[in-house]
């Protein structure tokens, strides 16, 4: 499989470019739609046949919150943090060592957001195949408003690989169709 991603600001881009790349001959098992929330998704799902993956709705249903599935509940428990004995987190950010304080001394929100991963998309955007470098990208697009179209054929690497001349490839006509509507980004997928 090989990808391009599309980062677009409006939801009226994105649905300009899905019209275009199914006009091109793409079909909608190729195109998926990232976006923030149902605000942010709403319209392309009434005006297209591509479903839109709400980020927030996939990280309540897979339990990526806050440390992957790890909650600040976890914390206030303590043991089940693997930070036993006393200076462990406590209901509503008291401790053992005063209110607030976990780990030596650091707030316990901070201590919360540094023991864990901060970036609040990544496991969610990593289940739907998206590499690290992919998943960055995507994951501050997302958190800024904006929405990722990304188009995946079955064509190999080899097969996009070009010595300076066109990119005839499907991939290349889906970069084409990103660049005509507005693209804010064009990410040359794995």
């Amino acid at each position: 499989m090989a990808r391009k991603i599309g980062v677009f600001e409006s939801q009226q881009q994105v649905i300009e470019a899905i019209e275009q790349l199914e006009q091109a001959g793409f079909v909608t098992g190729e195109l998926k739609v990232l976006a923030k929330d149902a605000e942010h998704s709403r319209r392309i799902e009434a005006e297209s046949d591509v479903h839109a993956d709400e980020m927030r709705e996939l990280e309540d249903t897979d339990g990526n919150r806050f440390g992957h599935g790890l909650g600040i509940g976890s914390l206030a428990m303590g043991e089940a943090a693997g930070f036993g004995g006393a200076g462990t987190v406590a209901a509503y950010g008291a401790s053992t060592w005063g209110p607030g304080t976990a780990l030596g001394g650091f707030p316990a929100a901070l201590a919360a957001f540094t023991l864990f991963d901060t970036d609040e998309h990544s496991s969610s955007l990593h289940a739907l195949g998206l590499d690290d470098e992919e998943t960055k990208i995507c994951s501050q697009a997302i958190s800024e408003g904006s929405l990722v179209l990304i188009v995946e054929t079955d064509e190999s690497k080899s097969l996009l690989d070009k010595d300076g001349g066109p990119d005839l490839s499907r991939l290349g006509a889906a970069e084409a169709v990103f660049r005509g509507c507005g693209a804010s980004l064009i990410v040359a997928g794995a």
